[in-house]
């Protein structure tokens, strides 16, 4: 987000950008972060300006248990079906389950909610006003989760 000024033909004194900054481990974040402290006040002043950097703490990291994910991969092929299961890359998504993760392995993923009238590629966006889930899904997500939970138990 950018918020300066107030209209088109006036340069504005000020200027806020505010924005996220996300990463795959917290080295890279610690990096970044630090990189980003040193270069915003230098390449304000490059240009006869003042610039200052805040840096909020926002969720921990998400990332998924190896083991976890291998112990439990054979549940969630058998519940939605292999075809229908995909082992994907670390994505830099934020979510407060980060927290949990911080305390016990987890894994996190994805249950489709996409129409099947719907292509994906036409699927409007997360956090936008036409987003829509089909709630059938919700059935496959309620399998799986119980599942999931009577498999890890007992397998303990």
């Amino acid at each position: 987000m950018i918020n300066a000024g107030i209209r088109n033909n006036i340069i504005p004194e000020n200027a806020e950008m505010i924005g996220t900054i996300r990463t795959l481990d917290y080295a890279m974040q610690k990096k970044l972060n630090d990189r980003m402290k040193e270069m915003v006040p230098a390449i304000a002043k490059a240009y006869g300006a003042e610039a200052t950097i805040e840096i909020a703490s926002g969720t921990a990291i998400t990332y998924n248990d190896e083991d976890l994910v291998v112990q439990m991969l054979p549940t969630l092929q058998r519940v939605a079906g292999k075809k229908k299961v995909h082992l994907v890359d670390a994505i830099t998504g934020a979510e407060d389950f980060s927290f949990f993760q911080e305390k016990v392995p987890g894994f996190y993923f994805f249950l489709g909610g996409t129409p099947l009238s719907v292509a994906e590629k036409d699927a409007p966006s997360h956090h936008t006003p036409d987003f829509f889930i089909d709630d059938s899904g919700l059935k496959l997500g309620v399998r799986t989760f119980v599942n999931l939970t009577f498999d890890y138990l007992n397998k303990k």
